[in-house]
């Protein structure tokens, strides 16, 4: 995936950067969601390659957000990065491709994977 377009969604600025931060100098183009509702206005009104969910989004037990999620990992693989990514990763059921990155990030594992895609 040389250009793709990454969907970064976090619960807060900081782990959202963070994970933004591993892309740097990357050639992708990125969009930030801070909540889950903006995750998903975006995910309606664009079309992405990849979605990267901070662990701790997932945990907030917010059914409506994980049930969206869902469907759109059948199109989008999904990359959950977090202290709790695998764990998180085997409580909710996704069909679609999962990666699970758990911290601290090896960026050759995560830039590996994204350009598998």
């Amino acid at each position: 995936m040389e250009r793709g377009r990454i969907l970064i969604i976090g619960d807060n600025k900081e782990t959202t950067y963070e994970i933004r931060s591993l892309l740097d100098n990357q050639r992708f183009e990125l969009e930030i969601a801070l909540s889950s509702e903006v995750g998903k206005l975006v995910l309606d009104s664009r079309q992405m390659n990849l979605i990267m969910v901070d662990s701790a989004m997932i945990q907030k037990e917010d059914v409506e957000f994980l049930k969206f999620l869902q469907k759109r990992a059948l199109d989008t693989p999904v990359a959950i990065l977090g202290d709790e990514a695998q764990g998180v990763s085997t409580d909710v059921t996704i069909t679609g491709e999962v990666q699970c990155f758990a911290k601290p990030y090896r960026i050759d594992d995560v830039l590996s994977f994204i350009r598998g895609l």
